[in-house]
C-alpha cells in the first residue's frame, strides 16, 4: 500500500465520520422537535369533530394533545378541581385554605387519572357525537362496576355555547340492618366554552353530590 493511497483512505474515512455524525445531530434535532409540536384544534363549523379529538386523547392518556383542550391555569374560588385530585386526602384538602389555587400544566400531568378517572373515560367512549350534536343531548347507558353504577350526561347549550358533561355515580350503601340508605351519589361536571372557530376548551371541573 503506497503511501498516497494511505492518505486518501485516512481523508476519505475521515470525511465518512465527519458526515455520519452530521447527519445523526440532524436527526436527533429533527427528531426533539418533532416531540414538541403540540396538537392544535382545527378549525371547523363541527365542534364535535375536535370533541372527538379531546375524546381520543383522553382515551390515549395523551396529556401532550389534551391539553390542547385545556385554558390553563384553572381558576375556581371553590378550589373544586383540586377536591377532585386530592379525593380522600384530608391533610392535602385542609391546606388549601380560602385563597384560588390555580391548577397549571404541570399539575394537569401530576393528577391525569384523578381528573380523568378510568370509568369516565370508559363512559366517554360511549357518547353518540353525532346525535350529540344533532340533538344538543346524550345520556348514557347505565353501567355497573361493583355496587356504584355510573351514567355520562351530555349537553350543549346553543345560546351559550356550552358543552357539559356531568359524570354521575351512585354507590350502594347499606345500614347494619342490610336496607339501602341515602348518600350514595356524586357528580363530576366538566364545562367547556365552544369557540366560533369550533374549538372545545375545558374551562372549569365541578363537584356536586
Amino acid at each position: 500500500m503506497t503511501i498516497h493511497f494511505q492518505i486518501l483512505l485516512t481523508i476519505a474515512s475521515a470525511w465518512c465520520l465527519a458526515t455520519n455524525a452530521q447527519t445523526e445531530h440532524i436527526n436527533h434535532k429533527l427528531t426533539k422537535a418533532t416531540a414538541h409540536i403540540q396538537f392544535e384544534q382545527k378549525d371547523t363549523a363541527s365542534w364535535v369533530d375536535n370533541f372527538k379529538q379531546f375524546r381520543s386523547a383522553v382515551f390515549l392518556k395523551d396529556k401532550m394533545k389534551a391539553k390542547a383542550f385545556f385554558d390553563f391555569p384553572i381558576k375556581d374560588s371553590s378550589n373544586e378541581i383540586w377536591y377532585l385530585v386530592y379525593g380522600g386526602n384530608e391533610k392535602a384538602i385542609n391546606h388549601l385554605g380560602s385563597k384560588i389555587k390555580p391548577f397549571t400544566e404541570a399539575d394537569f400531568d401530576k393528577y391525569f387519572d384523578k381528573i380523568f378517572s378510568k370509568e369516565f373515560i370508559k363512559a366517554l367512549l360511549k357518547v353518540k357525537t353525532e346525535e350529540l350534536y344533532k340533538k344538543g343531548t346524550f345520556r348514557t347507558p347505565e353501567s355497573k362496576d361493583s355496587a356504584t353504577s355510573y351514567i355520562l350526561y351530555s349537553d350543549f347549550d346553543k345560546k351559550e355555547r356550552i358543552l357539559s358533561l356531568n359524570f354521575a355515580s351512585n354507590t350502594a350503601y347499606k345500614d347494619d340492618q342490610g336496607e339501602p340508605v341515602d348518600g350514595g351519589e356524586s357528580n363530576i361536571l366538566y364545562y367547556f366554552r365552544i369557540t366560533k372557530n369550533g374549538h372545545i376548551i375545558l374551562t372549569q371541573i365541578r363537584l356536586a353530590g
